[in-house]
């Protein structure tokens, strides 16, 4: 992913780059072949008018999900597939959050100082809802008229 100052572009290529870890997942992990996925196109909020009466726009909830159970083993490959799709992108900051997986939670996140993706990956288990998501947020960016 390249580097984006306007909303619109961010927000392109953040749902690209979303979508492309999506399918090379869905391509390498046989549980996932036959798995159905719901795709929400997430919710753009408007900030505060800024001294030149501007308004800078974010977007939430740009997401991949899926209700389908994981093992261990699948979770852990799915990481190295998103440190290595991830680490390619202008989201420099990649990493493993490890607090519950010993629960069965995986959290795997890429950001920068505006944009960030997670991947969280429920195994079953008692306290687990079986599941993958795939969630972006593009930060506050000015739109491409805004800028001209």
């Amino acid at each position: 992913m390249q580097k984006q100052n306007d909303f619109e572009t961010a927000c392109k290529n953040l749902t690209e780059g979303i979508s492309i870890f999506k399918e090379e997942i869905v391509s390498k992990c046989a549980e996932l072949q036959d798995a159905e996925w719901l795709f929400d196109k997430g919710t753009t909020k408007v900030c505060k008018a800024d001294e030149n009466g501007k308004k800078k726009r974010c977007k939430v909830g740009i997401c991949y999900i899926s209700k389908i159970a994981l093992t261990n083993d699948a979770a852990i490959e799915i990481w190295r597939m998103f440190k290595e799709h991830f680490d390619d992108s202008n989201l420099t900051n990649v990493e493993r959050l490890t607090g519950n997986e010993e629960m069965g939670r995986y959290v795997f996140s890429a950001k920068n100082e505006l944009d960030q993706v997670e991947c969280v990956i429920n195994t079953p288990g008692e306290w687990n809802i079986p599941l993958i998501s795939i969630t972006g947020y593009v930060g506050s960016r000015y739109r491409i008229s805004d800028i001209d």
